[in-house]
């Protein structure tokens, strides 16, 4: 956003019950789990026109050159 705000205010999910006791994996799922929570918002938002504009500029242009 450009007015420098994060967008809604979210709150992280509520600790689940599933022990990490210091397992890798399972601190790695709880905190891919609360970023999701947290930025699922933006995911949801449509891509900018001027972007795909770009995006597809630099598609043609690269398969130009091969």
């Amino acid at each position: 956003m450009i007015d420098g705000s994060t967008g809604p205010a979210t709150s992280l999910p509520a600790p689940s019950d599933e022990p990490l006791q210091d397992e890798p994996h399972a601190l790695q799922a709880a905190i891919g789990r609360a970023l999701q929570a947290h930025y699922q918002h933006l995911v949801r938002e449509p891509i900018p026109r001027r972007l795909l504009d770009l995006l597809a500029a630099v598609e043609v242009g690269s398969l130009s050159h091969e």
